[in-house]
């Protein structure tokens, strides 16, 4: 619920403690890509430097946050997004342990992106959010920190992408010129989305129709492919078999063997799956799986 204020400073929440885990570190030129590991308690920002995207990627919990005057109380799935951008202050607490994927990108890099897409981000200003569902958003964060944990094996060029492809979707999605942001044209409304995102979600080991998901946004076929290509960016199934990547990426990186976890993703083999992990994420299951790097280091 929005609209109600909290006396944050006097809550007596502690600073949580915060792992990094994983990071790209240097790695990649206008990105800083990190998987954090939290304990309860609070976060706070004064002044954010960089442009931050958080994705949930935990069990869920409660999360209370304060932004730029607003407070928000809701339920925190995993794959949720929090946005902050440079300069804003933000203040959040949990009450529960908990994990993001952080991606922070230099202020200088998102202006550029800004005016190569012909957007003046002094006058269109990106502005921060609150947790919300952007699939485009979870799904670039959860393949960056794939490929940081993989040992980062594509090189800058990944890194390079993913940041562009990142501030691409701030500024088309998140910019606003003295009024509130909105979608894309045509794009499903955030709800309906929402809807279809936790479908995918719920079914990727079973067959997923397009008309399935159309049933869900109570749209024709032919109209939910446009909007919903309108709102993520992709068709349809490109959205099911990148969902079902990340999904096989996750089963792997917790110990499951390629084979099972192509079952467990809807893939129809292994085979299957490697051929789109390597066109999503540009590795292949063995190179993540710590299976395999067991049984390299071994020999």
């Amino acid at each position: 619920m929005t609209g109600r204020r909290r006396a944050w400073h006097d809550d007596g929440v502690d600073e949580a403690r915060r792992e990094i885990a994983l990071t790209s570190g240097r790695g990649y030129r206008d990105a800083i890509v990190s998987f954090v590991a939290l304990a309860p308690g609070a976060y706070s920002v004064e002044g954010a430097a960089t442009f931050r995207v958080g994705v949930h990627a935990a069990a869920p919990h409660r999360l209370w946050e304060w932004h730029e005057g607003r407070s928000h109380d809701a339920p925190h799935r995993h794959g949720d997004v929090v946005v902050t951008a440079e300069g804003e202050s933000r203040r959040v607490r949990w009450d529960r342990a908990s994990a993001l994927v952080s991606i922070d990108l230099a202020p200088s890099f998102v202006r550029a992106t800004a005016a190569s897409l012909g957007v003046d981000i002094d006058r269109a200003r990106v502005v921060g959010s609150f947790s919300h569902r952007d699939p485009m958003l979870e799904h670039l964060a959860f393949a960056a920190i794939a490929e940081v944990r993989a040992g980062m094996p594509s090189g800058p060029l990944f890194g390079d992408a993913i940041a562009t492809a990142v501030a691409a979707r701030l500024v088309r999605g998140y910019a606003r010129a003295g009024r509130a942001p909105r979608g894309p044209r045509g794009g499903l409304a955030p709800h309906v989305l929402a809807r279809v995102v936790e479908l995918v979600h719920a079914s990727l080991s079973e067959a997923i129709g397009l008309a399935d998901m159309a049933r869900v946004a109570e749209l024709s076929a032919f109209h939910f492919a446009r909007q919903f290509r309108a709102s993520t960016g992709v068709a349809p199934h490109a959205y099911v078999v990148r969902a079902r990547v990340h999904e096989a990426a996750r089963l792997l990186l917790a110990g499951a063997r390629a084979s099972d976890a192509a079952a467990r993703a809807g893939f129809h083999s292994q085979g299957h799956l490697t051929r789109h992990m390597r066109r999503w994420l540009g590795v292949t299951p063995g190179a993540i799986s710590p299976r395999a790097q067991s049984r390299s280091a071994g020999t």
